[in-house]
């Protein structure tokens, strides 16, 4: 229970003999309440001396908060307590808890922890001093992820051009039927989304751009990969229709007018729609000018949700179509009986999730986690973050020039 309160402007001085108060903080100052502690405690709450403090912890500069707590023990024990502090975290910044170490008159965070990305406001501290919490003046980033992003669109770029280069030399002879010519088709406008959006990322990352510029590439960015996305739920629907309606063929014209216009008419749907609902694309509100790309801004806030929602909804309907393919691979045909070769099976299935994830998109599932996690949860936003550059930068390419390596061989032999 609160039985002493003392403020000025600047000054706060909060007294309770309350040991445990985490359902109703009592020490309260300047929106900075101990919400727990071993022992009766005077807080101090003191303001704007943010600026006469040091500004850089263990040699990294940081933004200091403009509370200072102190917090002494009414009985001279030594008290642990959990502080929460107002502050506002942008995404992938590292927080400290610190005290001011009277000895080197600096920041210190022994016996001090921080509650993380999801309670950033929260600290942990096994002593009594004068506390506060530190902020990262940059976000964190992730060692080499740039090195292997520019390495993966290169290779992407180089492979996916040479996989174009192969579709149209032997295009007339591999596609011999509508199957065979719906399939390519998909193949070939995936490839081309991809590598317009890729050359758009290589873009960004290597040359200063104008606002206007940063819009347009932007805007490519969102139109190619959703383009890209829709064209493998094309894929996806031709490949449960043959499955589904084994005895029944799409025409030609069917199948070319439904692809390109959920290939490309609904991409540039969202697109446009997004553009006009974020002030006709204005920066740092449809597009973040120093990445040209989509805005994050919370959790179902920000443009990049226009991206991630159709994406999502993709992916999971194409994981659907992988599990079908993969049930009637273990469900036994008439003319082989009841029994099913163990091993046959098995390479069939690990065949069909290799070329399809990628194919199909579904190794994006991973980008959504990237979205999701603040790079202050380690190890796990790093593994995430490498998982998803690796795979998405090579494993779809190498499938490609796997394939066409067989479109190869194959129009050699029939020559």
């Amino acid at each position: 229970m609160e039985i002493l309160h003392f403020q000025e402007e600047n000054v706060q001085i909060v007294l309770c003999n309350n040991q445990t108060v985490s359902n109703n903080p009592c020490y309260t100052a300047f929106n900075t309440s101990i919400i727990e502690t071993s022992n009766t405690v005077i807080q101090t709450g003191m303001k704007n001396l943010n600026y006469n403090l040091p500004s850089y912890f263990n040699k990294e500069n940081v933004i200091v908060n403009n509370i200072i707590i102190s917090v002494i023990p009414v009985n001279g024990n030594k008290s642990t307590m959990k502080m929460s502090f107002s502050v506002r975290r942008p995404r992938n910044h590292k927080m400290h808890c610190v005290y001011l170490n009277n000895n080197t008159s600096q920041w210190s965070d022994t016996n001090c922890k921080w509650g993380g990305a999801n309670n950033p406001g929260f600290c942990d501290c096994a002593h009594n001093s004068a506390f506060t919490i530190l902020m990262a003046v940059v976000p964190i980033n992730i060692t080499y992820a740039s090195d292997l992003t520019y390495i993966g669109l290169g290779f992407s770029i180089s492979s996916l051009t040479l996989c174009l280069i192969i579709e149209c030399l032997v295009w007339n002879t591999v596609v011999k039927s509508d199957i065979s010519h719906f399939r390519h088709t998909v193949l070939v406008n995936i490839m081309l989304c991809l590598l317009i959006a890729h050359c758009c990322l290589l873009v960004v990352s290597f040359t200063s751009t104008t606002k206007q510029w940063c819009l347009v590439l932007t805007v490519m960015q969102h139109f190619c990969f959703l383009a890209m996305f829709f064209w493998t739920l094309c894929m996806s629907m031709g490949l449960l229709h043959q499955l589904i309606f084994v005895f029944v063929n799409l025409r030609k014209k069917v199948y070319l007018g439904l692809s390109f216009s959920l290939g490309y008419v609904c991409p540039l749907i969202i697109v446009t729609v997004t553009i006009i609902s974020y002030d006709n694309g204005a920066a740092d509100l449809y597009y973040d000018p120093k990445l040209c790309w989509l805005m994050y801004s919370a959790p179902l806030q920000g443009s990049i949700h226009a991206f991630v929602i159709p994406v999502g909804i993709i992916v999971i309907v194409n994981m659907f179509t992988m599990v079908v393919v993969i049930s009637r691979i273990l469900k036994p045909t008439v003319s082989e009986g009841k029994t099913h070769d163990e091993k046959e099976v098995a390479r069939s299935i690990i065949k069909t999730v290799v070329f399809l994830t990628p194919a199909l998109g579904i190794t994006w599932a991973l980008g959504l986690f990237v979205l999701v996690i603040d790079f202050t949860s380690r190890p796990f936003a790093q593994i995430v973050n490498y998982g998803f550059i690796l795979f998405n930068s090579f494993q779809k390419n190498a499938q490609y020039k796997s394939e066409s390596s067989t479109r190869i061989t194959s129009a050699t032999k029939k020559k």
